[in-house]
């Protein structure tokens, strides 16, 4: 009898004691309404966006928290529900094209075209609170190229995850005003 009542006992914990759901979220960058198109088509500029460039440990699944300067923890239950690589190219991609009116997007670089090449190598929050994006990025047409480099920290509004995401959303957006300023002012 003592037998069945702590299998039942042992049961009823393990039931009550299930895996926490997984989690899966997207970045956060609303686009602004759109400028208007040039007039003339002719007068555009091709503008080809490669495909973003992500480091390793950042393109998996996981969100990367930094726990020390030496350790990182990338999370087995809150995931990106898509490929941080495809996200930040869908979502530089939709910026361009929407704050850009002058610039035509296109799927393969052209001799006369501006082509963006963007490297991202922290995409993650560290253990003070404080997302981390930075990386690097090249503007080249012909022979010209401008390249720079990035880094921007944008506190955390809350602890968790959709905090830790809206922070990353934030800098971002950070990234993506600067692109957008640097393509309209570089004259390549």
């Amino acid at each position: 009898m003592k037998l069945i009542l702590m299998l039942a006992i042992c049961i009823g914990v393990t039931a009550c004691s299930s895996p926490a759901p997984v989690r899966y979220y997207q970045l956060a960058i609303p686009l602004p309404e759109q400028a208007e198109k040039a007039q003339q088509t002719a007068q555009l500029k091709a503008l080809y966006l490669q495909p973003v460039r992500v480091a390793n440990y950042l393109n998996g699944a996981g969100l990367v928290m930094q726990r020390s300067d030496v350790e990182l923890i990338i999370a087995s239950r809150h995931l990106w529900a898509d490929a941080l690589d495809k996200q930040l190219y869908r979502l530089v991609g939709e910026h361009l094209h929407a704050r850009l009116p002058a610039f035509q997007r296109v799927t393969a670089g052209t001799a006369n075209g501006l082509s963006l090449q963007l490297t991202i190598d922290r995409f993650y929050a560290q253990a003070n609170g404080v997302a981390i994006i930075s990386g690097h990025y090249t503007l080249s047409s012909g022979d010209e190229q401008f390249s720079r480099a990035f880094s921007y920290q944008q506190p955390l509004a809350a602890d968790g995850y959709p905090a830790l995401v809206s922070a990353l959303s934030a800098g971002g957006q950070q990234l993506i005003n600067a692109l957008i300023a640097d393509i309209q002012q570089k004259d390549l």
